[in-house]
């Protein structure tokens, strides 16, 4: 994609999730009730500011925003024992009235991503401070949204995804700050990469353990809240055999009376009964004929139920009740509408006394609603829903009317030959208070440390990049300053020999006279190759420069052997410069010249052997005076060409 497309692609991508927004806002069945959507809009809006160059408006939105869902963040981090649920639904009252904690907070995944947005708006697109990779963490709780499956599926006690339209419009705020970041990635690739792969590496990683974190959690929350539905379903069955055992110690009371009982001593044998076992509706006498004889408690309500005939009032328990005064055998109904109007079950227990007189059956009503109330002790019913069902028809309810039908649990208790379901529903109060933080800690923690991560590589990256770059260019000028060095070695060598011979030139002889000043004796001789223009003319300037060269080489091998100096002083004139050497010693090493010349077989054009003149002097003692050695030295060599040349010619220095 081309630069200059980067901007309007990024404003049209902000305007398709503002769209969305809009939308989905309007809707009758999302609204802007849920929680995603108002973040999303804010965070939305501080996009568009910043691409409409308000930075200021944009870093303030972003600032606000991100206050408000770390709030909600700080929800699902804080433990229960530091911020319990009920204050943080406190909070969410008070900041939006009616509401409860799950209207006001967006969910958790959705939270973090909508965080890292916030984030990589107010860096804007400086890789330094992490910018990329907080977009590359968004891009990954956006994924996590989707339920791609990689986790077993389980009922989430928090919730995690936003709604559809919300995670549209996050995918399209998302889209438009990575569309943003398209330059800045091209430009910096070789410092991003390896520091955003390894970070976002370990982002997976806490994302995959925070779900496996998850799954357990709720695992655990899943089989405590199992395990109470049946501890309480064993509660009920326990009391079922109790009230039971002391129904047949009530009726076998009456086997040591003597007489029928009275008014009075039903009540004072009953009594004990009705305390103890407060979910008995009441406890009376039928007699034979099912008409209710005596009742306990006397209370308006059972006051009006003596006399009745059972058999005629209450057709639905005829066979307990022909099975317990006609067979003389226990019996119990079904579950039946009571007269009091409510489901329960009555006992039909058959009554003698010591005689052996059959007096009726003894009639306990069971309420099953007050036997279900009996386990507000064992239970917080404030936010746990108790339903006591019988196949599909609801029997007794206990508890709110909030209670989660996913995380229901049922049992199976038996009422004589009465199968009933004792159904727990925990409400979503109660899920979120005893569900474990570690999750939700585990995931931002890794976030958090994948993030560091991240920077601590792209610094140690852009340091080693740094280092790198310093160490080349301190090898480059290394390399220069050799390369400079070099030249100016040649310079100097080049200021002080002769580039053809690579002898010393006249600038170096000079300085070498300069530091003999004090050698006594001093020879020097001026050498002349005779004719030498000649060859120039006849053979050429490249044989005249490849004589002077083998009379460079020479003379200078010359020298070297006598310990002096052969230098070109200009042309094909020579100079050679003897520390030490006496007038005598001189003519010696001139003659080995000219000896060494004429052993080079060097010819003119016509065959001719090329010859050397030499003038020679010596100072053997006083001051050194350059220009008067140099002179008598000249005016030796003018006097060996004035005598044919091809000769050595001594002059003394003038006393």
């Amino acid at each position: 994609m081309s630069l200059r497309l980067l901007t309007p692609a990024s404003l049209l991508l902000c305007c398709l999730a503002l769209a969305t927004i809009v939308i989905a806002g309007l809707s009758q069945d999302i609204g802007f009730t849920d929680p995603s959507l108002v973040p999303t809009l804010a965070l939305t809006l501080a996009k568009l500011a910043w691409l409409c160059h308000w930075p200021y408006l944009a870093r303030s939105i972003a600032t606000v925003t991100l206050a408000c869902l770390t709030l909600g963040l700080l929800s699902y981090l804080l433990p229960e024992y530091w911020v319990t649920t009920s204050h943080w639904q406190t909070i969410a009252a008070w900041l939006q009235p009616g509401a409860n904690l799950e209207d006001w907070r967006a969910p958790l995944h959705a939270t973090l991503c909508l965080m890292l947005l916030g984030g990589a708006q107010l860096t804007g697109r400086r890789a330094a401070l992490g910018s990329p990779m907080l977009i590359g963490l968004a891009l990954l709780m956006w994924l996590a949204q989707l339920d791609v499956g990689l986790m077993p599926t389980t009922q989430w006690v928090v919730d995690y995804a936003a709604d559809p339209a919300a995670l549209m419009a996050m995918g399209c705020l998302l889209a438009a700050h990575a569309v943003r970041l398209v330059s800045t990635l091209i430009a910096e690739r070789q410092l991003l990469i390896r520091p955003m792969s390894m970070a976002l590496l370990l982002g997976c990683l806490a994302l995959a353990f925070s779900q496996h974190l998850q799954y357990l959690e709720d695992r655990r929350l899943h089989d405590v809240l199992k395990q109470e539905n049946h501890r309480l379903a064993d509660h009920l069955s326990g009391e079922i055999g109790d009230h039971l055992s002391a129904m047949r110690r009530f009726v076998n009371g009456w086997r040591l009376m003597e007489s029928p009982p009275d008014v009075d001593s039903w009540a004072l044998m009953a009594e004990p009964l009705y305390r103890d076992f407060g979910y008995f509706v009441n406890i009376a006498l039928v007699e034979p004929g099912s008409r209710i004889r005596y009742v306990y408690p006397m209370d308006a309500a059972n006051r009006r139920l003596l006399g009745i005939k059972l058999s005629e009032s209450q057709p639905a328990g005829r066979a307990a009740q022909r099975r317990a005064l006609i067979d003389h055998q226990e019996a119990i109904t079904d579950v039946i509408p009571l007269l009091q109007g409510q489901y329960g079950i009555i006992y039909y227990l058959p009554t003698r006394i010591a005689t052996g007189r059959f007096i009726g059956a003894s009639a306990m009503v069971l309420s099953l609603q007050a036997l279900t109330d009996t386990l507000t002790e064992a239970i917080d019913t404030r936010r746990t829903r108790l339903e006591l069902r019988q196949g599909t028809k609801s029997l007794a309810i206990l508890g709110p009317d909030d209670g989660n039908r996913a995380w229901a649990n049922t049992a199976q208790i038996h009422i004589g030959d009465h199968p009933l379901t004792l159904t727990t529903q925990p409400s979503r109060l109660r899920l979120l208070e005893y569900h474990a933080r570690l999750p939700a800690v585990s995931l931002t923690t890794g976030l958090g440390l994948a993030y560091l991560l991240f920077l601590v590589l792209f610094s140690h990256r852009h340091l080693a990049i740094q280092h790198s770059l310093l160490h080349d260019s301190h090898a480059q000028l290394r390399l220069e300053i050799e390369a400079r060095g070099r030249l100016q070695q040649e310079i100097e060598w080049l200021a002080r020999h002769d580039e053809l011979t690579n002898l010393a030139n006249r600038r170096m002889l000079m300085e070498t006279l300069k530091a003999q000043h004090n050698a006594r004796p001093l020879c020097v001789m001026i050498c002349d190759l005779d004719h030498f223009k000649r060859i120039n003319d006849s053979l050429g300037h490249l044989t005249g420069d490849e004589y002077l060269k083998r009379l460079g080489a020479l003379g200078e091998a010359v020298a070297t052997q006598a310990g002096g100096l052969f230098a070109r002083y200009g042309g094909e004139e020579f100079i050679l410069l003897l520390p030490g050497c006496d007038t005598a010693r001189g003519l010696q090493v001139a003659e080995e010249l000219k000896a060494s010349l004429q052993s080079a077989d060097l010819k003119h054009h016509d065959g001719a052997a090329l010859t050397m003149s030499i003038g020679l002097t010596a100072l053997e003692r006083g001051p050194l005076d350059i220009a008067t050695l140099m002179q008598v030295a000249d005016m030796a060599l003018y006097q060996a060409k004035e005598q044919g040349r091809n000769r050595i010619v001594r002059a003394p220095m003038p006393s």
